[in-house]
């Protein structure tokens, strides 16, 4: 009997919030019912509505996700990241490329505040780089072009020891991660359903294909917000993403 590819566990969606205000947001939020996301706060959002709004939607009983990428010396860093685990966001994120003292302090901040420590995320290549465009940046830092591919596996060889709990990755890189770090917790931004622009993202999947190749969340925004129907949409995002084993 033939069977088409299978994921026993849904993948997890999370909306980005990607409004200029406070106002805009909750009336997307109140579309969206009670549908199972976690809302992505970013950076545009958290500095036009500040803490007040994270505190707002916890209140509210949201899963927050907190993406301000963090990327300072260490001990800011880390004192910054205990103020977002006060806001009881479920997950933030950090730029790996800060390095192991960075990453370790906000893990040892976190260590002693168990009851409100949030998922540690590590940010490797943003996916808004191509080969050509990271290949620009490596080359005015070290001399030598590098490919997306090398960098992110370097970064994420490192991650579990320097104490995250989880990446945000390109669904691109999932095979490399899912083989040699099978528990750490993937986050994908990039993810465009079929029909829609891609916009300023250069390695793209769909919710499907990203949910397939073992993704444990994926960021969608402008697809969903930007639609006619933005409740429909994440509805069959979520659809997608609880695809099991079919037989034929």
């Amino acid at each position: 009997m033939k069977q088409s590819l299978s994921i026993e566990q849904p993948t997890e969606l999370i909306v980005a919030l990607d409004f200029p205000k406070a106002e805009k947001a909750f009336n997307f939020i109140d579309t969206m019912g009670d549908l199972p996301l976690i809302y992505k706060v970013g950076l545009e959002l958290f500095c036009s509505a500040g803490p007040e709004f994270v505190r707002e939607l916890v209140h509210r009983k949201k899963r927050v996700f907190l993406d301000l990428k963090f990327y300072d010396i260490p001990n800011t860093v880390a004192r910054a990241a205990l103020q977002a685990a006060c806001l009881h966001v479920e997950m933030l994120t950090l730029h790996l490329a800060g390095g192991s003292a960075m990453v370790r302090a906000v893990a040892e901040e976190f260590a002693m505040i168990p009851e409100l420590r949030p998922k540690i995320l590590g940010v490797t290549v943003l996916t808004s780089f191509d080969d050509v465009r990271w290949a620009e940046v490596t080359k005015a830092l070290t001399g030598h072009a590098v490919d997306v591919a090398d960098s992110v596996q370097g970064l994420v060889g490192h991650a579990i020891s320097w104490g995250t709990d989880g990446l945000v990755c390109s669904a691109a890189e999932l095979g490399f991660i899912r083989e040699n770090f099978p528990n750490l917790y993937t986050v994908v931004p990039g993810i465009r359903p079929e029909g829609t622009a891609s916009h300023d993202q250069a390695r793209v999947m769909t919710p499907l294909q990203a949910h397939l190749a073992g993704a444990n969340a994926i960021v969608v925004g402008r697809p969903i917000t930007e639609s006619q129907d933005p409740r429909a949409m994440a509805e069959q995002i979520l659809k997608d993403l609880s695809v099991t084993c079919v037989s034929a």
